[in-house]
């Protein structure tokens, strides 16, 4: 039901669009009556209306967000099935949200990333992302005990960075010098490339990918660094590059908005097959005390336009009030909504818990070995630890299934295990996985949380914790994910892009609101806003004919032509040739001959061979060679084709009849305005051009009059099924002086071994010769349904384009409705589009 409804958003969004590319970039420079406010509603109006167009067609976007080294990159990786692959900074100061578009491979190959796009911050962004981080910025000041930014006095980016030198020297505070550094190496980057380089899409390689998106840490003794100090200016580009080498992408990095890569992942290790299309966000590591501010716009304001959330905890450092932080900041961003039910959670680094406080793993072994019956109350009293980890992990989700543990590195060490040729990561990753005891403490805890959950299993089979630590004592909890992530799209992504989609909507319809009151205005002025009734339900009739048309093109080829009980035309010619042959009087001839399989062609002795015998005479109407069966294969294969032929025109009749049922509420309210006749008048009138167009709708309102067109053609074009060369049977011809013999036949060489079962000779001889004709005769028909979709295809490529030409001529549309011609001063066009656009509603129906 969501992709249906996501498709009558798309509609809309795409309806709105269309009506305002016919509308001048700027009305109020047109008239000097027309307010400014006109132009900043068309604007706002064109954005939501490409909203919704684009969430409408958008996957499903999964947000992945974590505490800072809560091992969300290294997750990513082993989700994807390669351990290092993606380019992101290791750097906590500094980060940028990476798009991962899932391509499924077939073959169990290595994971492939290509198609790396780089999208710079438009100038609205920047000044979006600039506003946030000094609201940032204010609060760490009167933190630190500083005045207020006096935002009045900061008029250019210099103004910036010279309260940032001030605020630097009056203040040693830690947290606020991080936030400082970052603002000045924000502006300084915009400074030098953002006229050239803000809004725009760069493809880059993996080389320069992986260079220019790792970027080298800062100094951390910030504390004693000068404000000098900071990394100076850049030279300012003067045009756009033609290509981003690695420098240029480390200084111009904090631009960027997010990097977009193509996965390819074997179904081997993620298999994807019936799933829903999503896209997996990861947004930069949050929580670090020096986490960037640009980091949390950036993930904030692309988390408002995800469906599902994956949250990382970090297991090895469980009751952090970081993860609270980031659950706050996620509230205040989508208000009003419950996020819980949009969030799945991961707690990373489960290998690592630290048990070490609670007696080790020596605790973990008792629970295992000596309690007879070992409930979940039991496990958590005795690990506070676990309970900690879990409690924490719950007030991020409503459901416990909805918890997944995690450990990255158990998981591809399972892959690295099932191929040598399909690798799990770098050469450099692999090494470390290899390097002797490195995974021992894991894979040892990895076999006592299995053991650990057979054990509350067994006790409650209901219980969530086991569950859960036995999805870990699997593969480290990596197909729980996939299978969690993949669910919960199918039940609760879809859903929630529908959502998504529908508030998109309600903006565009309240800026179609804000446009209605505008064009109140300009009519209070005494302006005319809108035309004739005659001349707008004209226009609506035409437009609407439009869409009808390129739907019914888009359709054509993709169901075969079908006869007016909606049966497939090929299949009734099938069905006829398998009736006539079946009737055939040859079969009924040689069955009656048989006795006990065999078909004797003797005459009977005895009283009735005295009675009936003439001269011993063998029945030559009973068929023995191949050549026997060719007349009647012609004569059916001629006969039937006919058929095909008479059935196909008349299918081309109902097909026309049905779609000239269908625009039938516009051609009658077409022949209201105009008839035939007015052709020479419009041309008198408005000359050649305008004729053809009103001579292209006369025909195009009525598709009965295609009919005798498309069959004229297809008639013309048509090519006879030729019987000799379709006969499966070898015939007598100049080289063979006999065809196929068979085995009843009296001629039929005594010294060769015979069948002893004829009757099932003639079954299969009947089975080759139907489906020998009907393979032919259906590829016949489906020849001819395509000429029938090309002439028609041919027909609507001359009416769409007269139709959508036909909607912009005012003045012809005009002399049309009224039957007269438009006065001197008429009503801009564009104030009528903008009319009509502002009463569209996406709960209309707009077929």
């Amino acid at each position: 039901m969501e992709p249906d409804k996501l498709g009558r958003f798309k509609e809309y969004g795409e309806f709105i669009l269309r009506k305002i590319d016919s509308v001048p970039q700027y009305p109020s420079k047109q008239e000097d009556w027309v307010p400014a406010s006109l132009d900043e509603c068309l604007l706002h109006l064109r954005s939501a209306a490409q909203k919704t167009v684009d969430l409408a067609t958008s996957p499903v976007k999964i947000g992945v967000m974590g505490e800072f080294s809560s091992g969300k990159t290294l997750l990513l990786g082993s989700l994807i099935g390669y351990a290092d692959a993606l380019p992101v900074s290791e750097n906590p100061t500094t980060g940028n949200v990476t798009a991962i578009h899932i391509i499924p491979q077939d073959d169990f190959a290595t994971t492939q990333l290509s198609n790396f796009t780089v999208e710079y911050l438009s100038h609205e962004g920047v000044h979006e992302c600039l506003r946030f981080m000094l609201g940032e910025a204010n609060k760490r000041t009167t933190a630190a005990g500083l005045p207020p930014i006096p935002v009045s006095k900061l008029n250019s980016g210099n103004d910036i960075i010279g309260w940032c030198e001030e605020a630097w020297n009056s203040s040693n505070n830690l947290e606020l010098r991080y936030l400082l550094r970052e603002l000045v190496l924000f502006l300084r980057a915009y400074q030098a490339y953002g006229e050239v380089m803000c809004g725009g899409h760069y493809q880059i390689d993996a080389i320069t990918a992986r260079e220019g998106l790792q970027l080298v840490e800062q100094p951390m003794a910030i504390q004693t660094l000068k404000f000098e100090d900071l990394p100076p200016a850049h030279i300012r580009l003067p045009s756009p590059p033609q290509r981003l080498p690695t420098k240029l992408l480390q200084n111009s990095f904090p631009l960027i908005r997010r990097v977009d890569i193509d996965v390819k992942i074997s179904r081997e290790i993620w298999d994807f097959a019936g799933a829903a299309k999503f896209i997996l966000i990861d947004f930069p590591g949050l929580g670090a005390a020096n986490s960037g501010a640009r980091d949390t716009f950036l993930s904030l304001r692309e988390l408002a336009e995800v469906q599902t959330i994956l949250v990382l905890l970090n297991g090895k450092s469980p009751g952090s009030d970081r993860a609270n932080k980031i659950f706050t900041m996620m509230q205040q961003q989508r208000p009003g909504q419950d996020l819980k039910d949009l969030i799945l959670v991961g707690v990373g680094r489960f290998d690592q818990l630290p048990l070490d406080s609670e007696g080790g793993e020596r605790e973990l072994d008792q629970l295992i070995e000596d309690s007879p019956y070992l409930y979940e109350e039991t496990v958590f009293q005795k690990l506070k630890v676990l309970q900690t980890t879990i409690d924490g992990a719950e007030a991020f989700t409503t459901q416990k299934d909805r918890i997944v543990l995690l450990s990255p590195l158990l998981g591809l060490a399972e892959l690295a295990k099932r191929s040598t040729t399909v690798k799990a990561g770098s050469p450099d990753f692999l090494a470390n996985l290899d390097y002797p005891d490195y995974l021992d403490r894991s894979k040892r805890l990895q076999d006592k949380w299995g053991r650990l959950s057979e054990r509350l299993l067994d006790a409650d089979p209901r219980s969530s914790l086991g569950k859960q630590v036995g999805y870990f004592g699997q593969d480290g909890g990596l197909s729980k994910l996939r299978e969690l992530i993949q669910t919960h799209v199918a039940t609760h992504g879809l859903k929630q892009l529908y959502e998504d989609t529908r508030r998109a909507a309600d903006v565009v319809s309240q800026q179609q609101d804000h446009l209605k009151d505008i064009i109140d205005e300009i009519h209070e002025q005494g302006i005319p806003t809108g035309d004739s009734p005659a001349f707008i339900e004209l226009r609506s009739v035409v437009e609407s004919l439009d869409k009808i048309y390129r739907n019914f093109q888009k359709d054509l080829g993709t169901e075969p032509l079908k006869d007016r009980r909606g049966v497939v035309v090929s299949d009734v010619v099938k069905d006829e040739l398998t009736f006539r042959i079946l009737n055939w009087n040859q079969w009924t001839l040689l069955f009656n001959k048989a006795n006990n399989g065999a078909i004797a062609l003797a005459e009977s002795k005895g009283a009735a061979g005295k009675l009936f015998d003439r001269g011993n005479r063998v029945n030559t109407s009973l068929p023995t060679k191949s050549d026997d069966f060719y007349p009647v294969f012609e004569k059916t294969v001629k006969e039937v084709e006919d058929f095909a032929r008479d059935r196909i025109h008349q299918a081309v009749v109902d097909l026309l009849n049905q779609l000239s049922n269908y625009v039938a509420p516009e051609r009658e309210q077409l022949q209201i305005f105009f008839h035939p006749e007015m052709e020479q008048e419009i041309e008198d009138k408005f000359g050649f051009e305008d004729a053809d167009l009103f001579y292209k709708l006369l025909l195009g309102c009525d598709p009965n009059e295609w009919k005798e067109a498309i069959i004229s053609e297809i008639s013309s074009k048509d090519k006879t099924v030729a019987p000799e060369t379709i006969f499966p049977l070898a015939r007598q011809d100049e080289k063979h002086n006999v065809g196929q013999i068979f085995d009843w036949a009296p001629e039929k060489s005594q010294g060769l071994p015979r069948s002893s079962n004829h009757q099932l000779l003639v079954l299969r001889l009947r089975d080759e010769i139907t489906a020998s004709a009907s393979l032919h005769l259906v590829q016949y028909v489906s020849e001819v349904n395509q000429q029938i979709n090309s002439e028609l295809e041919g027909i609507l490529d001359q009416i769409i384009p007269s139709l959508q030409n036909l909607s912009k001529k005012e003045t012809l549309l005009r002399y049309l409705a009224a039957g007269e011609l438009a006065p001197e001063i008429a009503i801009p066009t564009w104030l009528q589009i903008i009319s009509e656009l502002a009463a569209v509603s996406y709960l209309d129906d707009l077929r």
